[in-house]
């Protein structure tokens, strides 16, 4: 195991030992922030991990999708192909919880109408939930827009109904109801987690067999799970926690043997004005192109495997494994790159962003995309130039690659025509 995922291990195994059940005479605040730090130590360890994960995951999925359009490939090939693809799949998934669970995974913020999301999401919440459980929303009028991502909002409400239908094996009742909240500070005592201020709270009630204050207590630790074996990873409220926290809202659970669960999910109000929910459209046909792109990539194998990907798309591709390598390649062919890819965090001298910058400052409308395993991270630590910055997150597969390095070429080449184009 690296160096770094040993000390957060060794961190992590540190919290858990000097947190022991509390006594009588605790306050339960203080049972809070010990439950907390342990979950951001596990967050920490999951984070590094699934950006280690996103890069393996990569070249399997990339080269195995290669494979799989030979047209010469016989039936049991495919058949083990299928089965690795989906087996990456899976993996992915597990990888994108874990990113949750951390507070890592992208968030595309918008003014969200509650109401609205609500709604949308009912008819897959009542086909989750089947026959014998039945469905009951209550929306109070006139709430506050919430700053969510849509994506995230909607796996939060599918993740506590899933856990709510399998709390009522013989069926019950479900009810999600959202209102709102203020928080004034003296609403804050013995709730550490409570904030001043506005919030919507949407609230997931279920009619099931209930949980005691042990099992709370883990509620939302990774692989943490009262279910039978092969029923349920533990992943599910982890992600649940992490979305929420990211989101800068809380959750609070009440619960009682035999008479139910109810989830009080916190989200922070805004005034920002609401927008509609974007409908799902078809992804673009997958075209190549002539131009020539710099990838920049320390992993040497998936390095390749781009190269093979672009190379095949028609693109003419320079390799460097660092920055200082790039710019080095950059020095003898600055005037013909016309699209820059690069990883975020490299280990070895200046990180992506900062190779970014330079070549920006000599070549302004060059054309950037950032890739990475660990998410969230591509959205800070600097000033990105609007239209002409890209991102990728890993894992992804060769006709993604190849759809964003052909957006990335034609939108700025479609906004330089606009710019050079005169006013009238």
């Amino acid at each position: 195991m690296p160096e770094k995922y040993q000390k957060m291990n060794k961190n992590l195994g540190e919290h858990e030992s000097a947190s022991p059940l509390p006594s009588d005479d605790q306050p339960k605040s203080r049972d809070k922030s010990v439950r907390q730090e342990r979950l951001t130590a596990v967050g920490q360890l999951a984070a590094g991990l699934a950006h280690e994960f996103n890069n393996i995951m990569t070249i399997v999925q990339g080269h195995a999708t290669l494979l799989k359009e030979n047209p010469n490939l016989d039936e049991e090939s495919a058949k083990s192909l299928n089965y690795i693809t989906e087996g990456v799949d899976r993996m992915s998934k597990l990888i994108r919880q874990m990113l949750a669970f951390s507070s890592k995974q992208v968030m595309q913020e918008k003014p969200l109408d509650v109401h609205e999301i609500l709604a949308q999401t009912s008819e897959v919440l009542t086909r989750l939930l089947g026959d014998q459980v039945a469905l009951h929303i209550d929306i109070a009028p006139g709430l506050p827009p919430i700053l969510a991502d849509p994506d995230m909002f909607q796996q939060i409400m599918v993740n506590l109904v899933v856990n709510a239908r399998d709390a009522m094996g013989s069926g019950g009742h479900l009810t999600i109801r959202a209102t709102e909240n203020i928080f004034s500070p003296s609403d804050i005592a013995g709730k550490s987690e409570r904030k001043p201020g506005q919030f919507v709270r949407v609230s997931v009630t279920d009619t099931g067999s209930g949980m005691d204050t042990a099992i709370i207590s883990h509620l939302f630790e990774p692989f943490f799970t009262t279910k039978e074996i092969g029923k349920g990873t533990g992943w599910g409220l982890a992600t649940v926690h992490g979305m929420v926290h990211q989101h800068h809202g809380w959750i609070e659970v009440e619960s009682k043997i035999g008479e139910g669960t109810t989830f009080d999910i916190y989200f922070p109000a805004t005034d920002q004005p609401m927008e509609k929910m974007a409908q799902a459209t078809d992804l673009p046909d997958i075209c190549g192109g002539k131009e020539k792109v710099l990838v920049v990539e320390d992993e040497s194998v998936l390095r390749e495997l781009v190269r093979e990907i672009l190379s095949l798309q028609g693109y003419t591709v320079l390799e460097a494994a660092n920055a200082i390598d790039a710019m080095s390649i950059w020095e003898q062919n600055r005037s013909s790159v016309d699209l820059l890819l690069t990883d975020i965090a490299m280990p070895h001298g200046p990180t992506g962003r900062e190779l970014a910058d330079q070549l920006r400052k000599e070549k302004p409308h060059l054309p950037i995309i950032f890739s990475s395993g660990y998410t969230q991270e591509m959205f800070e630590n600097g000033e990105d130039a609007g239209l002409r910055t890209f991102y990728l997150s890993k894992p992804y597969n060769p006709a993604q690659l190849a759809q964003v390095v052909r957006h990335a070429l034609d939108a700025t080449k479609k906004n330089e025509s606009t710019m050079a184009s005169p006013a009238y």
